[in-house]
């Protein structure tokens, strides 16, 4: 009888792929050792057997077996000043179970097959003995926090706030159009990446500031988790974020607009935890620009 590690998939990585998600937890894996393992039901989801490009979707049950997992060694990475250096620069708070960075605009959170450069990538060269493990991710040009676990328990806890929706998050961003001061709420699905269905979404949001006829100053506090959530939300307001060439003006030459500023959360210890983080240098040439304010009551 074959033993398992069970892990249930919380919101951050509902619809991704399979495949994907095994490569995220288990980096040594290869597309054909993923393809073997799920032949021969060594990896299963929800106790079933599932093929490689299989979406995963929030409180599934991936099962991969002991005994196959620890046949794969892990991927070495070899220890790198300069990726230590890099990493060094972008903590906001570290202890022995949670790190806290402030990520760059325009650095993947994770690898890909045209990645090369990755926030998982630096974060596995810069420590020699902890495996970190990413239990969120942010759009390659969102900048701002990121919570990386230091080990396994600490993931899996972290996973079930996200999942239970105990991880307050605001993002601030500068939106292109005309919107009315004030506070309010989206409510509008969004469409599953390669699929037909769609996903319940939910954001809330704040206008804080109208800057100027074409310009606001925007608080976001996204209840759900979703892919690209609140710049699809900022484009269904009619208010797209100033940057997003995707899902706002193709031909704007600024970066995007968008920063994950603070977190509050219960560390695992009990402790209220609040972190924020410093804007990106594009985003602070705005805020000196129009004299925007630092300090929010929200």
């Amino acid at each position: 009888m074959m033993n398992f590690d069970v892990y249930n998939i919380s919101e951050e990585y509902s619809n991704v792929r399979l495949d994907k998600w095994i490569k995220i937890v288990y980096s040594s894996f290869r597309q054909n050792d993923i393809e073997i393992a799920l032949r021969k039901k060594k990896i299963k989801v929800n106790e079933k057997k599932i093929k490689s490009n299989h979406r995963i979707q929030i409180n599934d049950q991936i099962s991969i077996s002991i005994e196959y997992r620890n046949l794969k060694k892990e991927k070495e990475y070899h220890f790198d000043i300069n990726s230590k250096k890099e990493i060094d620069e972008m903590i906001i708070f570290q202890d022995d179970e949670i790190l806290i960075l402030n990520k760059p605009s325009g650095i993947a959170v994770q690898g890909g097959t045209k990645i090369k450069k990755s926030i998982d990538t630096l974060l596995r060269s810069s420590f020699k003995s902890v495996k970190t493990r990413l239990v969120h991710r942010l759009d390659k040009d969102t900048s701002g926090i990121l919570i990386i676990a230091l080990n396994r328990q600490i993931a899996d806890h972290m996973s079930y706030l996200f999942r239970e929706k105990k991880i307050i998050k605001n993002y601030w961003a500068l939106n292109v159009g005309k919107l009315k001061k004030g506070k309010g709420v989206i409510n509008k699905k969004i469409k599953k990446k390669n699929s037909k269905t769609y996903d319940n979404a939910l954001t809330e949001y704040n206008n804080y500031m109208i800057i100027n006829n074409n310009l606001n100053f925007l608080i976001f506090k996204p209840i759900t988790g979703r892919n690209h959530q609140i710049r699809i939300h900022s484009k269904e307001l009619g208010i797209p974020i100033l940057g997003d060439k995707r899902y706002g003006n193709l031909e704007d030459s600024e970066k995007l607009h968008l920063h994950s500023r603070s977190v509050e959360f219960y560390h695992p210890n009990g402790s209220k935890m609040f972190f924020e983080a410093e804007l990106p240098e594009h985003m602070k040439e705005k805020w000196k620009k129009y004299d925007l304010p630092y300090e929010v009551n929200i």
